[in-house]
C-alpha cells in the first residue's frame, strides 16, 4: 500500500479525536464561544466579528441542539484538512513520508484538538484556508476559472475570520510566478481577486444596511488599541482629553494582557466620554495611532517580541499573557463554568461540560507532550525559507511558488496578530499547519536541485 504511513497516521488522528469526544462532553465553550452561539438564535452582522462562522453553527443547530455535533463536526474537518494538505503535497512530487510528516501537526497537535473540540471560528477557517489553497495549487499552472474558484473560497474563509484578508496577496504572487506569460499572469490573478472580492462586497453590503457602515466589522480600531497596550507611554503622546481614560494606568513593566484592557477594566474603555459622532473603534484607532506614531520603535520591538514567542519551546504564559491555559485539556478536568460560559451551556443544548475518566486525564496528559515544539516549527520556517531562495532547475521552479505560497501565509496569519492586536497560542494554528507543509516542499526541492548538481 503506497500510502500506508499516512493511513497509519490518520487512523492515529481518528482515534485521539473518538478519545476527546467521549472524553470531554459535550465541547469546549470559552472566549468568544457565547457570541458565536447567539448567531444561532439571531443572525445579524456583528460589530466584533464576521459571522461566517455562524452559518455551520446554525445548520448544525437544525439538527440538533447537542454542542457534541459541533465538535465532532470540527473533527471531521480537522481529519479533512490532514488529507487535503497530504493529497496536494502528494502531488507536486513530496514522498510519502515527508508528506506524512509535514500532516502530523494538524492531525496530532494538542492543540488542534482543543480547538476543534471548541466553539470557535479556527478549524472551520483553515479547513476553508487550505482547500482555497489547494484549489489554486492543484494544477501547475491555474486556469482563470481555477483562480476563480480558489478566491471565491478564500474570501468565504474572511468571512469566518478577518485575519484571511491579506491571504490574497500571497495568492496572487502565486498566480504572477506560474503564469506562462503576461496574459496569463494578468487574468488569472484579475479572475481570483474579483471572485475573493465577491463574498466581501456582498456581506458588507448586508453590514451596510443593518449597521450604516460600509465594513466587514468595526474592530480593528479596537483591536490595534490592545497592541498599544503593551507599550504606550502616555506622558510622551499629545491624546485628546475624552482618549486619556485609554492609557493604561499600570507602569509598562507591569502592563497586564491586552484582552483586559479593552473587555475587562472599566476604567479603559467603558469610561470613554466620545463627541458626538466619534465611535468606540474610531476613538481606540485614534489612540492607537498616535501611540504607534510616537513610539515606532517599542511598537515594532513588541511585535517582534510576541511573533518570536511562537517559537518558544513550550506553549506557556510570557510577559503579561496568561491564556495559555485555554489550550491544555487540564483545564477542562473537574471544570466549573463561568457567569459567562455557563449560560451558554444551558441554552444551547442544555449540558454543562463533564470530563469523563479515564479518558479526559489521559487527554490531559497527551496535550502536555504532544504538539509542534516551537524550535521545530521554526525549523519547518528555515527549511521552508531555505527551499524558495535556493537556485535549482527549471523544472522545480512551480514547486518553489507553492511553498513559497504556503510559507507567505502560514508566516503572515501568525505574524499579523502580533502587530495588530495580542499575542495568543490560538493565532499560531496557520503556521502549525502550513509551515510543515511548505518545508516537506522545499526539501523535495532542495532534493532535487542537489540531484541536478545546481
Amino acid at each position: 500500500m503506497a500510502h500506508w504511513p499516512f493511513a497509519v497516521a490518520l487512523t492515529l488522528g481518528a482515534l485521539v479525536r473518538v478519545v476527546v469526544q467521549l472524553g470531554y462532553q459535550p465541547a469546549f465553550i470559552f472566549s468568544d464561544g457565547p457570541a458565536y452561539l447567539a448567531l444561532i438564535d439571531s443572525f445579524e452582522p456583528s460589530a466584533d466579528r464576521p459571522v461566517g462562522y455562524g452559518v455551520l453553527l446554525r445548520a448544525l443547530s437544525w439538527a440538533t441542539p447537542d454542542l457534541g455535533a459541533v465538535a465532532a463536526t470540527q473533527h471531521v474537518l480537522g481529519l479533512a484538512t490532514g488529507v487535503a494538505l497530504y493529497v496536494l503535497l502528494r502531488r507536486w512530487g513530496v514522498p510519502r513520508w515527508p508528506a506524512t510528516l509535514a500532516t502530523l501537526p494538524v492531525l496530532l497537535d494538542a492543540m488542534q484538538l482543543a480547538l476543534e473540540h471548541s466553539v470557535l471560528s479556527d478549524v472551520l477557517f483553515m479547513w476553508l484556508l487550505v482547500l482555497g489553497l489547494a484549489i489554486l495549487t492543484w494544477r501547475p499552472r491555474p486556469s482563470a476559472t481555477t483562480a476563480a474558484l480558489a478566491g471565491l473560497v478564500l474570501g468565504v474563509a474572511v468571512l469566518v475570520r478577518l485575519v484571511g484578508e491579506p491571504v490574497v496577496l500571497p495568492a496572487v504572487i502565486f498566480c504572477v510566478m506560474v503564469g506562462a506569460s503576461r496574459r496569463r499572469k494578468v487574468v488569472t490573478s484579475l479572475a481570483l481577486v474579483a471572485a475573493f472580492g465577491l463574498p466581501l462586497v456582498a456581506y458588507a453590503t448586508w453590514y451596510h444596511q443593518e449597521r450604516g457602515v460600509f465594513s466587514l466589522a468595526e474592530f480593528s480600531g479596537r483591536s490595534l488599541y490592545m497592541r498599544t497596550t503593551s507599550f504606550v507611554d502616555c506622558s510622551t503622546v499629545d491624546i485628546p482629553a475624552y482618549e486619556r481614560v485609554l492609557c493604561p494606568v499600570e507602569p509598562v513593566s507591569q502592563r497586564r494582557d491586552p484582552t483586559y484592557y479593552l473587555w475587562h477594566d472599566d476604567r479603559t474603555v467603558p469610561s470613554l466620554d466620545l463627541p458626538v459622532g466619534v465611535s468606540v473603534n474610531q476613538a481606540a484607532r485614534d489612540f492607537a495611532l498616535r501611540a504607534i506614531r510616537n513610539q515606532p520603535l517599542d511598537f515594532l520591538r513588541v511585535g517582534a517580541r510576541d511573533f518570536l514567542l511562537n517559537f518558544s519551546p513550550g506553549r506557556i504564559d510570557h510577559y503579561g499573557y496568561t491564556t495559555a491555559y485555554k489550550w491544555m485539556f487540564g483545564s477542562y478536568v473537574d471544570y466549573e463554568p463561568t457567569v459567562w460560559t455557563g449560560p451558554a451551556y444551558a441554552t444551547y443544548g442544555g449540558d454543562q461540560l463533564v470530563d469523563h475518566q479515564p479518558l479526559s486525564g489521559a487527554v490531559a496528559a497527551y496535550s502536555r507532550t504532544v504538539y509542534l515544539w516551537g524550535p521545530l516549527l521554526l525549523a519547518c520556517l528555515g527549511l521552508a525559507v531555505a527551499g524558495t531562495l535556493r537556485r535549482g532547475p527549471p523544472t522545480t521552479s512551480r514547486l518553489r511558488a507553492v511553498a513559497l505560497l504556503l510559507t507567505l501565509v502560514g508566516t503572515g496569519l501568525m505574524l499579523m496578530p502580533d502587530l495588530t492586536a495580542e499575542f495568543v497560542w490560538r493565532y499560531q494554528l496557520p503556521a502549525v499547519v502550513l509551515l510543515p507543509a511548505a518545508a516537506a516542499l522545499s526539501w523535495t526541492r532542495l532534493k532535487a536541485a542537489h540531484a541536478d548538481g545546481t
